[in-house]
């Protein structure tokens, strides 16, 4: 441990331990959690040993840490289950149909991983039976990918705004051998639907099963579009997964409260149906002891040198009634704001302890505090309001 860098030595801690904004380095870990983690790991570990495509939904509560959950699946993904590609996206607040998805999506993609893809298919014995199968049916998309990988820069750069909707001038789009622009759902349907098939045939050529995970974060915004619209998104996502009966995982992930009902009344009945019986991936707010078990399993990702630390400096800066304090004032003020639920949520408990350290950080540096007190905690807070939902 003595390799680590410190970046706040006065907190004995390597970094910043409480970020509102998600961040990279806080994916590789999942503070408390415990039966979300064995969820995840359950499922990663099934959709890597089967090839039959899937839908899931995560379902959480407003704040719940939805997004740092589907970047934690991302980040396991890429450092501990090779046969699965991870693409995240977050579904566009501004979206007016599905291209608009598509173009996420099409973002989401590591386009040095397509390309491999692309190697690994057309070096392959299987090389004439694909690319027959994919010249028939999308000459533009075999023409582009083809040129993304064999072409100069100029070619590979036209291939790649080809494929995010962002060429469609047909003079530019000749100089790939492409006759016309992505516009409608159905090329995107096409366009998706391909490069999903592309990228997880590995069983077809090296028999691993390989899948990609397709990521919608706040998919709940789908909500407010007109009625056509849902339809049409959940409709053409309907017709991609029908596409790709094997190597296609989807994660659809929201924000919302507890219903009745077991779906949200926007999914589509087909996207109920492929559901079936799986049951969600759940993320609802805390309770007091799993809030202070949140902030415990923070503290010591962050610590400088835990295999060094005493039992009086387990919660430093903070002491463990400070701790208890800051929770205890976040249910006290959800009471009084008479919300939903009273319940600790991960956003609130990370913006309310940022805000203390905050103001703790020139004081103990200096040497004017020794750790955050509960008085401290109170003095801070008095006047602070929860973060409107």
């Amino acid at each position: 441990m003595d390799n680590i860098k410190i970046k706040y030595p006065h907190f004995h801690l390597s970094d910043w331990p409480f970020r509102v904004v998600p961040d990279e380095s806080f994916y590789s870990f999942m503070a408390d959690r415990t039966q979300l983690v064995g969820d995840i790991n359950t499922l990663l570990r099934n959709l890597s040993r089967q090839p039959a495509s899937s839908i899931h939904l995560m379902w959480a509560w407003f704040g719940a840490g939805k997004t740092h959950t589907l970047r934690h699946i991302e980040y396991l993904c890429k450092t501990k289950v090779s046969n699965i590609i991870p693409i995240y996206i977050e579904f566009p607040k501004s979206t007016k149909n599905f291209l608009d998805i598509y173009r996420a999506f099409i973002n989401g993609i590591d386009i040095e991983t397509l390309k491999n893809a692309y190697l690994e298919i057309f070096t392959s014995p299987e090389k004439d039976k694909i690319q027959k199968k994919l010249h028939f049916d999308f000459p533009d998309l075999s023409n582009a990918l083809m040129l993304l990988y064999q072409g100069n820069l100029e070619q590979q750069e036209i291939a790649i705004r080809w494929l995010r909707t962002e060429y469609r001038e047909k003079k530019i789009l000749r100089n790939i051998n492409v006759v016309k622009p992505i516009q409608s759902a159905e090329d995107a349907i096409k366009v998706i639907s391909w490069l999903i098939r592309l990228l997880s045939s590995g069983e077809v050529i090296s028999g691993e099963v390989k899948r990609i995970l397709w990521m919608i974060d706040e998919y709940q915004r789908i909500e407010k579009l007109r009625k056509s619209v849902i339809e049409e998104i959940n409709g053409c996502l309907h017709s991609i997964f029908n596409q790709c009966p094997n190597g296609l995982s989807i994660i659809i992930s929201f924000s919302g409260y507890p219903e009745e009902k077991r779906y949200p009344t926007w999914l589509s009945p087909e996207i109920k149906d492929r559901i079936g019986i799986e049951k969600p991936l759940l993320l609802p707010p805390l309770s007091k002891k799993e809030a202070f078990k949140f902030i415990e399993d923070i503290l010591l990702h962050f610590r400088a040198y835990p295999s060094h630390i005493n039992i009086h400096d387990r919660y430093f800066p903070f002491t463990k009634e400070s701790i208890e304090k800051v929770i205890d004032i976040i249910i006290d003020k959800a009471k009084k704001s008479k919300r939903k639920d009273e319940e600790p949520k991960p956003r609130t408990i990370m913006q309310f302890f940022n805000l203390i350290l905050q103001e703790a950080d020139p004081l103990i540096e200096k040497g004017k505090m020794e750790a955050i007190s509960s008085d401290f905690v109170s003095k801070i807070l008095t006047n602070i309001n929860l973060p409107e939902e």
